[in-house]
């Protein structure tokens, strides 16, 4: 090496030594404090005199073991004095200077290794030691930042100790007002016995009391004497009272001795008049007036329990009055019912009798029921037995036959279940012609009366008690209809029977007496609730939908045999002048077949699950397939016909079979003719004989919906592929529109053209 390039390497080490020293100048002006210069020194004497560094090394660290503790002590109170000397805003602001410069420096080094002056390298780590340096003053400031934090910590949980503890001392005073709060409203609301007692008015206590009793200068202007004089008036009106009932028991006792004799001497009377009726028997038959019925009607009647009585005596009314078609006719066992009435009324007897004893009495007569009822309920092992009292039904039954102009008529018998007093009723159908055996559910006596009005299918008890007494015995009313019949809530309305709340029951009686109209009330037995209104307003309505069901039925059974022999559009039959007023001249598909289906086929097609999940479709409902085909495509349409159709229009559930298996809810223009058939089914109706019609004209209609799919289908298929395209037969404009390319689906009878909805 040439001394030329020695004296240039010891000038730049003599420029490195200057730029450092200017650098600590320039560090401990922007930090406000001193830093140690001692580091620099010893950064500086390690590169230039290692040897004397190292033992001087040796000496500081035998000296550092000896006072570390005292050091890192004394550190910990130097930060902690800085905290409080300097605030945080005073410390951001210095950080931001350093910040500043280190940008500074950097952008400088940036410079210099771009540029790659002369001597850049040793410029480079000039500012690099600079960085270091004011990165160590971030530190530094960063540990004082901390010690503030704890500080604050410290401050704030002092201060949350002291609101928990007067907090705690709101929560028992709060406690203790709650405590008083009570206390004084358990005295205000204290009432004593003699509260209760409904005493006169103190301004005719004043007028009728004597002056021995009410004492009118000593009580007026004391409440207290005046309660008392009040109390012993009272007790001396109920002492008077108790006489006078005495009195009239007497009375009335004497007044029965009287009315027997009278009953005595009329049944000495019964014989003959009853000589004389037999005599008048050949003119009753020969002007053909039947006496004698009715007055066996009459004296059975009698025998009838509430509801039945009710309804038998209603549907006469309305039969006289309005529709000589209804029968009304009560059967069964005459002497069994007698019977039943004869131990109601010694029940009745027994229970009044009881009342009559002291009390005494009464609580020995209550303890020796309470163990005869425990021991017949231990000899009545039996479930059997039980089931069998429960589904008893009365003896005698009311029959109301309503004919029809058709010479059909219907017979509906309805019983009244005792235990747990209900109407049933039992339905048979007697037509003129009869019915084919394939088809006999459609007008069957057990499934005509279902669903008459909405959601009364006649399966579950209108009475809401029923079901804690079914539940005990663990039995449902629905497994035994064949032999009880089915409790309608029709049927409670027409007998009078009304199962709502008292409130409920108050509400309306508020709402009759307001109209200015009467409610007669048959007396109840225990919770049973008996009103004549009630079955006279649902009379008419009743026996009206009774007929109209009669002929929906009919009308739709003819239509079934139609379908089943049906092997072609043409022969869905329906009115001609609904086929021209709603349909085109030609129909190319062809109707192929119309069969029934089990719940079980029905459950398993796919297109029926959410039928069947949201309870659209039930096992109540008449279910069929029918078929439909066009050439080499196959349309399977599953019908769900409701129990009162037409008034609920039947649903059609699609699938298809062209060029693989489409369903609604894999191909939109399927769910678009579901819709067609499902939703805008009123466009072909208008009456109610039209409606009658609405299977077949559906049908059709879903033959034309075909018709149309596979002819605007066609015109996006692919032309190479001429055995899947059809010829357009129908008029439309635009095979396809929107987003979900709806086909043309609407017909315009009047233009005779299809458009889309």
């Amino acid at each position: 090496m040439g001394r030329g390039d020695k004296d240039s390497e010891a000038g730049t080490r003599e420029s490195k030594r200057r730029r450092k020293t200017a650098a600590e100048g320039a560090i401990s002006l922007a930090l406000t404090s001193e830093m140690p210069k001692k580091t620099v020194a010893s950064s500086g004497s390690e590169s230039e005199v290692p040897e004397a560094q190292a033992a001087l090394r040796s000496t500081k660290e035998k000296d550092s073991l000896k006072t570390i503790a005292d050091t890192y002590q004394a550190s910990l109170e130097h930060e902690c004095q800085e905290a409080r000397q300097r605030t945080e805003d005073e410390d951001q602001e210095t950080v931001a200077r350093i910040i500043q410069h280190i940008r500074f420096l950097m952008k400088e080094i940036l410079k210099l290794k771009t540029e790659k002056p002369d001597q850049w390298s040793a410029e480079v780590e000039e500012r690099r030691v600079q960085v270091l340096m004011l990165i160590l003053s971030l530190r530094r400031l960063s540990r004082v930042q901390k010690v503030r934090v704890r500080d604050a910590r410290d401050k704030t949980a002092e201060a949350r100790q002291s609101v928990d503890g007067v907090t705690l001392q709101l929560q028992n005073l709060l406690y203790e007002v709650a405590h008083l709060k009570k206390e004084v409203r358990r005295c205000l609301e204290f009432q004593s016995a003699d509260q209760e007692i409904d005493l006169v008015p103190v301004e005719q206590f004043y007028i009728e009391a004597p002056e021995s009793i009410s004492r009118p200068t000593e009580t007026v202007d004391k409440p207290h004497e005046q309660r008392l004089a009040r109390l012993q008036w009272e007790l001396e009106q109920r002492r008077g009272q108790t006489q006078l009932f005495d009195k009239l028991t007497q009375e009335k006792e004497s007044v029965a001795d009287m009315i027997n004799e009278q009953e005595r001497k009329l049944a000495s009377l019964a014989p003959r008049i009853n000589s004389i009726l037999e005599a008048t028997r050949p003119l009753q038959e020969a002007l053909d007036l039947p006496l004698d019925a009715k007055r066996e009607q009459q004296r059975i009647v009698q025998l009838l329990p509430s509801p039945l009585y009710t309804l038998w005596v209603q549907a006469s009314a309305y039969g006289e009055a309005f529709d000589p078609n209804i029968k009304v006719e009560v059967n069964g066992d005459v002497e069994a019912a007698k019977k039943l009435i004869t131990k109601e009324e010694d029940a009745r007897t027994e229970n009044f009798s009881d009342s009559e004893n002291d009390q005494d009495q009464q609580e020995e007569n209550l303890s020796r029921k309470k163990r005869a009822r425990k021991s017949q309920k231990m000899d009545t092992d039996d479930v059997d037995d039980g089931v069998k009292q429960i589904l008893a039904l009365h003896p005698l039954s009311v029959k109301i036959c309503v004919n029809t102009k058709d010479s059909n008529s219907v017979v509906i018998t309805f019983y009244y279940m005792q235990v747990l007093r209900i109407v049933t009723v039992k339905c048979s159908v007697h037509l003129q012609e009869k019915n084919k055996s394939v088809l006999s559910d459609v007008i069957s006596g057990d499934t005509l009366l279902n669903c008459l009005f909405p959601k009364d299918d006649g399966e579950e008890s209108p009475n809401p008690a029923n079901f804690f007494q079914l539940v005990r015995l663990q039995i449902q009313l629905k497994d035994h209809l064949a032999s009880t019949g089915r409790p309608y809530k029709w049927a409670q309305n027409l007998s009078g029977l009304s199962f709502s709340t008292s409130e409920q029951t108050n509400a309306d009686d508020g709402q009759d007496k307001a109209g200015g109209s009467t409610v007669t009330t048959i007396p109840p037995v225990e919770n049973e609730v008996v009103i004549w209104q009630d079955s006279a307003e649902h009379m008419q309505n009743t026996i009206q939908a009774i007929r109209r069901r009669l002929q929906a039925r009919l009308a739709l059974h003819t239509q079934l045999v139609n379908l089943e022999t049906a092997n072609s559009t043409s022969s869905i039959a329906f009115p001609a002048e609904l086929l021209r007023q709603h349909f085109p001249g030609k129909v190319c598909t062809e109707f192929k077949s119309w069969r029934s289906v089990t719940w079980s086929e029905y459950k398993a097609a796919p297109t029926t699950q959410l039928l069947r999940e949201y309870g659209v479709v039930t096992q109540q409902h008449l279910l069929f397939i029918a078929v439909f085909e066009r050439k080499h495509v196959r349309l399977e349409a599953l019908v769900a016909i409701f129990p009162d159709h037409p008034n609920t229009v039947p649903v059609f559930s699609l699938s298809m079979h062209w060029e693989g298996h489409h369903q609604a809810a894999n191909n939109p223009q399927l769910r678009q003719m579901e819709k067609e058939v499902n939703v805008h089914w009123d466009e072909l109706v208008s009456t109610r004989n039209e409606q009658l019609h609405l299977l077949p004209l559906l049908l059709y209609r879903l033959a034309v919906c075909l018709d149309v799919f596979t002819e605007a289908y066609s015109a996006h298929a692919d032309a190479h592929q001429p055995d899947s395209q059809f010829h357009k037969e129908k008029i439309f404009f635009r095979p396809a529109r929107g987003p979900d390319r709806a086909f043309p689906f609407k017909y315009h009878p009047k233009l005779g053209v299809f458009s889309q909805r």
